[in-house]
Formats: C-alpha cells, structure tokens, sequence
C-alpha cells in the first residue's frame, strides 16, 4: 500500500515538515517519488515514523535519531547497545534521586562520613556540575567556606543539603529566587515541599522507563521489518 504525504500526516498525527525533517536527517528508508516529484511512501515508512515517534517519547533526541540511523543501517547490535547505555543512565538518576531523598529527609541524623565537601566532591555527590555550584553560590543560594592555608572551597553538611534540594527543584521550579525562598524558609519539621517534588520526579522516571520499554518494543519490530 502507498500513502501520500497528508495520509502520512494523519496516520502518524504529525506536520509534513516533521516527516521532512525525519526525511532529511536520514532516519527512515529511502522514499519514492512520482513523476510530479510527489512523495509515495510504503508501510515500512508508517512503521518507522512511528518508532521515531514512540523513541522520542521515551529518550533523548539524540538517542532516538542514533537509534533509526543505526536501524537504517542494519547495525542492531550497536543500536542494543545504545538502548542499554540510554537505560544504564536512567537508573543512575534513579539511585541517585533515592540516595539524595534519603539523605535530605534523615538529616541531620544520618551523618556524612566528611563534615565538608570540596567543590569536586560536591558536584560529584550532587551529580551537578562544578560550575553550577558556583553559580548558585555567585547567587547566593548556598555558600561556601574558604580556607586560608589552602585557598580551597569547602561547604558545609547544611549547604551540601541546600545543594541537592536546589538541584531536585531545578527540575520542576525554573525561578531561581522562588527556590531561595523555600531553602530559606525550610526546617527539618519542614519537609512536605521537598518530598512532593520527590514523589513528582519519582514518578517521571517510571513514566520514562514506562516509555523506554514500550519504544524498545516497537524498534524491535521495526528492525525485524528493515531484515
């Protein structure tokens, strides 16, 4: 069966520049076109605008266009591979997410093995980058402690706390001066907030990982069509 590109459009529910752009990026099999230089595609195209879509929903851009190029070329070993390391990620931010709430919500009981953090080991914890420490510190969101002798950085267990909040905030609060706002009004009988947004982040991993297997089970359909 052959469909036109406003069937095409229908069927996958996007706009024709979209299916272009799919086109042209070189995610799907090659095209036939009329003599009138119209577009006719087949079902293997239905199939993979939909994978692509479906990919999209489930991992980052970058991986999804990988992962229809690597099909395209018939290399499904490497795309099984890129489909683990996209997984191997997601349950780090996983772990990560249940090793920070753990720690904010047993502070101050639950000790830290240092009492201060260097910026390195800061960043490494908070799974941020360096330099974004040092931009919420430039704007006042956490502060640190220099030490004379050695010049070096360190922060303190409340600040290494502030710093994990701040970083789960980021991802549902873009405002960085109402996020200083709850950091400065927060206690330890304080929590409720924090462990809201918890529960929201905790639950777009499962939807992502809900997403991941179903875009995985369609890829792997799509291949078996592309052999």
């Amino acid at each position: 069966m052959k469909y036109t590109m406003k069937q095409m459009t229908e069927y996958v529910g996007v706009s024709n520049t979209t299916l272009k752009r799919y086109e042209n990026n070189g995610l799907i099999p090659p095209v036939l076109y009329t003599q009138g230089k119209h577009r006719r595609y087949e079902e293997i195209h239905l199939i993979a605008f939909k994978t692509i879509r479906k990919l999209l929903k489930g991992f980052d851009i970058p991986v999804a266009y990988q992962l229809m190029t690597l099909a395209k070329e018939k290399k499904f070993t490497e795309a099984s591979w890129s489909i683990a390391q996209a997984q191997k990620a997601l349950v780090k931010k996983k772990e990560t997410l249940q090793m920070h709430k753990e720690f904010i919500l047993s502070f101050p009981q639950k000790p830290l093995k240092k009492q201060t953090m260097r910026i390195g080991e800061l960043a490494k914890f908070a799974d941020i980058e360096t330099s974004t420490i040092r931009y919420w510190e430039e704007r006042g969101l956490i502060t640190g402690i220099r030490e004379k002798s050695s010049g070096y950085r360190f922060y303190e267990k409340s600040e290494v706390r502030k710093t994990i909040i701040i970083s789960l905030l980021r991802k549902s609060i873009y405002k960085l001066e109402d996020i200083k706002a709850i950091i400065n009004e927060m206690d330890d009988e304080n929590l409720v907030s924090i462990r809201k947004h918890y529960t929201t982040v905790n639950d777009e991993l499962d939807n992502q990982l809900v997403m991941q297997l179903k875009a995985i089970s369609s890829y792997t359909v799509y291949c078996e069509k592309l052999t």
